[in-house]
């Protein structure tokens, strides 16, 4: 008999994620991450490169849509696995960290970014991908 979906532990999942998000960028690595993008505020305004950054939406509603992909992949890919435990799941989403980890590292060195920068996008990555995975695969719908 295969699992249902459930689509508590597929929004309770997006909402950790942000708030991990939230939490990593905007308090525990807030510094690192724009130095490492070279960004400054002056007041309440962001500047990359001397050029203020105008202030939208628009990459918060596509991390938003991102997170509901992801945890939609998970949940299938967690249901086609047969994984029930959070531990299953947890391994499982610190796979798909350390893929992308490896990839933001990839990356930041040929556009010789700093290694910082990586390791707070990277870990950030791991971190809500192998928190995803526990959710989603722990708390099955039988």
């Amino acid at each position: 008999m295969e699992a249902k979906t459930n689509w508590l532990a597929i929004i309770t999942s997006i909402v950790a994620s942000m708030v991990i998000g939230f939490l990593w960028y905007g308090m525990l690595f807030q510094e690192q991450w724009m130095a490492g993008n070279g960004i400054t505020m002056e007041g309440e305004k962001m500047f990359k490169n001397g050029a203020e950054i105008p202030m939208t939406p628009t990459p918060m509603v596509f991390n938003i849509l991102s997170m509901v992909v992801y945890a939609l992949i998970f949940n299938w890919l967690l249901k086609r696995m047969n994984v029930s435990t959070w531990q299953s799941g947890a391994i499982f989403g610190a796979t798909i960290g350390l893929i992308m980890l490896l990839g933001v590292i990839t990356g930041n060195l040929f556009a010789v970014n700093p290694f910082s920068l990586s390791m707070v996008d990277g870990s950030y990555s791991f971190v809500m991908f192998t928190l995803m995975g526990a959710i989603i695969g722990g708390w099955r719908k039988k």
